[in-house]
């Protein structure tokens, strides 16, 4: 009797050893700022991908983004050939993003993330990656000074762009 409980037991304690794992049905990148006459946002689509993230540090457990800055909609043409010039898309085609791993604080999830952007390499940890049924969501703020680029204006600088850009990650999660 005595060896079955302790059969049971070691059962039940190899179970709670799997690592919680997000099953990514969809991502999506996110650029959101603002300037002197309104807020702006361009993002690139909704991705379809089928991937799984791990809690943990789990070997080849990243998900990256290869975006092609010419492929981000902001709404208009205008904005949108503001955008590449101000990202430099004919010099730096490819913006890049990686998740690198998923990790539980004491009640929340973070991340660790590397981008590249206009030819920057940022490293950036413990990001704050809130999660409700449908995603996991991560937000990080970017300066242009940081990624060396000047906030680019319009109209003899009446239009400027705000110094601080938010970049949010979206990772829409399979529905349990």
């Amino acid at each position: 009797m005595r060896i079955a409980s302790l059969l049971f037991c070691c059962i039940l304690w190899m179970g709670s050893l799997q690592k919680e794992a997000f099953i990514i049905q969809q991502k999506e990148i996110i650029v959101k700022g603002k300037t002197s006459i309104g807020d702006f946002e361009c993002s690139y689509g909704k991705e379809e991908i089928g991937d799984t993230l791990y809690l943990g540090n789990a070997p080849n457990n990243s998900l990256d983004f290869n975006i092609p800055v010419k492929e981000f909609g902001c709404g208009n043409f205008l904005l949108n050939g503001d955008f590449r010039r101000t990202l430099k898309a004919d010099q730096y085609p490819v913006c890049e993003v990686r998740v690198m791993r998923l990790f539980r604080g004491q009640k929340n999830i973070y991340g660790d993330l590397a981008i590249n952007l206009v030819g920057k390499d940022l490293k950036l940890s413990n990001v704050f990656f809130d999660r409700n049924r449908e995603r996991l969501q991560g937000k990080v703020q970017l300066s242009f000074e940081e990624l060396e680029l000047e906030a680019p204006s319009r109209l003899g600088g009446l239009v400027r762009v705000e110094e601080t850009i938010e970049l949010q990650i979206d990772l829409y999660l399979v529905p349990a």
